[in-house]
C-alpha cells in the first residue's frame, strides 16, 4: 500500500468554481454535510477577502471513474475540507452573505457589511476579484488503497468534533453496508421524527446491528456504546474478518424483518420514536414474537401516560408494587447505551403490554437486586 501527496498550484477560487462539479464532496468515507453554522461560514470568507491563511484542503486523485448526476467522471473526491468548500460554494452562489459587521482591514472606509457576492461586485468589484483570486490550499493525494484514504480522513478530522457516527462512516465494509441499508427504512425516514442529522438513522442502524450480532454470540446484549458499534464495523474489515459478510447480511435481514414488523404499528412523525434510546427498547421488545403480535400504538401510548404519571409521583410505596416497576424504569432511561438496562426496560415494557396494563400486569417481573442500576451514560431527551 503507498499514499503520495503534492500541493496543487494555481487552484483559484474562480477556477474551482468551474471545475466543482467534478469533485465529490461526498465520497464513501465523509462526514455530512451542512455542520458549519451561519457565523462560522461567514468568519471563513472574510478570512479570504482580507487575505488570512486558511488551513489546506485534501483531495484524493480518483480512479475509479465515478460519474456525477450529469454524466460527468469526478475527478477528486474531498477527504477534508468539506465544509469550508460549502462555505465558499454558498458565497458564490449568492446564498451567503457577508456579516453585519465585515471590516475590510486594508480599508476601513469600505462599507461591503451584509453583501453577497453579486452586490460585492457591483460595489466594490476589486473586492470581489480578490475573493474569485484566492488561490485555494489544496493538497492532491493519490493511494492505491482505501483504507489508506480512509486513515488519512480520521487523522486528519482527529482533533475537529467528528463524532463516533462519522468516525464509523469512514470505514468501508459489510456492517457500513448493511448500517446504511437499514438507514434508508421507512420506520426512520418516516415514521421517526429524529433529524437525521450526522447520521443519527446510521447510528440506530448500527445499534440494530450490534443487538443482533450480541444475541447471536451471546444470547443477551452487552452494550450499544460508540466504541462497541465502531469495533462491529472494524470486525467485518479485511481479507479475514471476525464476522463474515455472510453472518452480517443475516444480522441486517433480520433486523430488516424486525424493522418491517414495527412500521405498520407507528404513525408519521410518530412521538413515540422521538427517542433513540427508546426506539432501542422498542426493537428489543418486538424481538419478542407474542409482543409483536399483541402490541398497539394506543398500548404504547398508555405506557408512556403510566410512567410519566408515576415519575411526576416518584415516590416509592411497598415493593413490588406496579409504581414501583414504572419509576424502576424511569430511572433506567438515561442508561441510554447499558445492555442490561435497555433489557429491564424492554421488560417491562413487554409485561405491560402483553398484559394490556390491568391489574397486576407486573406480576410476572422479578425485581432486580439494588445495586443493579448501572451508570448513567450518554444523556438523551426522552421526551414524548
Amino acid at each position: 500500500m503507498r499514499i503520495r501527496t503534492a500541493l496543487l498550484d494555481e487552484i483559484t477560487l474562480l477556477r474551482f468554481n468551474r471545475l466543482r462539479s467534478v469533485v465529490n464532496l461526498d465520497p464513501p468515507y465523509q462526514r455530512e454535510g451542512g455542520i458549519w453554522s451561519t457565523d462560522t461560514r461567514r468568519t471563513l470568507i472574510d478570512s479570504i477577502i482580507n487575505g488570512l491563511d486558511i488551513p489546506k484542503l485534501y483531495f484524493e486523485a480518483n480512479s475509479s471513474h465515478n460519474l456525477n448526476a450529469d454524466g460527468l467522471t469526478y475527478q477528486y473526491s474531498v477527504i477534508d475540507g468539506k465544509q469550508r468548500l460549502e462555505a465558499v460554494i454558498s458565497f458564490l452562489d449568492n446564498e451567503l452573505a457577508l456579516d453585519d459587521k465585515f471590516i475590510f482591514f486594508e480599508d476601513l472606509s469600505v462599507s461591503a457589511a451584509g453583501m453577497t457576492l453579486d452586490e460585492l461586485d457591483q460595489q466594490y468589484p476589486l473586492l470581489a476579484r480578490r475573493f474569485l483570486e484566492y488561490q485555494l490550499p489544496i493538497v492532491r493525494v493519490e493511494s492505491d488503497s482505501d483504507d489508506l484514504i480512509e486513515e488519512m480522513f480520521q487523522r486528519l478530522n482527529a482533533s475537529s468534533s467528528l463524532n463516533a457516527a462519522e468516525r464509523r462512516n469512514s470505514l468501508s465494509g459489510p456492517t457500513k453496508k448493511a448500517a446504511n441499508e437499514l438507514a434508508e427504512h421507512d420506520l426512520l425516514k418516516e415514521s421517526s421524527p429524529i433529524r437525521n442529522a450526522r447520521y443519527k438513522y446510521r447510528e440506530l442502524a448500527a445499534k440494530f446491528l450490534a443487538i443482533e450480532h450480541q444475541f447471536d454470540v451471546l444470547g443477551h446484549v452487552t452494550d450499544t456504546k460508540a466504541a462497541t458499534l465502531y469495533k462491529l464495523f472494524q470486525d467485518t474489515r479485511g481479507e479475514s474478518p471476525r464476522i463474515t459478510s455472510d453472518r452480517m447480511e443475516r444480522y441486517f435481514s433480520q433486523a430488516s424483518g424486525l424493522l418491517r414488523s414495527m412500521r405498520p404499528v407507528f404513525q408519521e412523525d410518530d412521538r413515540l420514536l422521538a427517542s433513540i434510546g427508546t426506539v432501542v427498547v422498542y426493537y428489543l421488545s418486538f424481538r419478542k414474537a407474542n409482543f409483536s403480535r399483541v402490541v398497539s400504538r394506543d398500548a404504547l401510548v398508555r405506557f408512556e401516560s403510566a410512567r410519566r404519571e408515576a415519575g411526576a409521583r416518584d415516590e416509592r410505596k411497598d415493593p413490588g408494587q406496579e409504581i414501583d416497576y414504572l419509576i424502576e424504569y424511569n430511572s433506567l432511561v438515561q442508561s441510554t447505551n447499558d445492555g442490561a438496562a435497555l433489557m429491564r426496560r424492554s421488560e417491562i415494557l413487554v409485561a405491560f403490554v402483553e398484559n394490556e396494563g390491568g391489574p397486576a400486569w407486573y406480576e410476572q417481573l422479578v425485581e432486580v437486586e439494588e445495586d443493579f442500576f448501572p451508570e448513567m451514560d450518554d444523556i438523551e431527551s426522552d421526551s414524548v
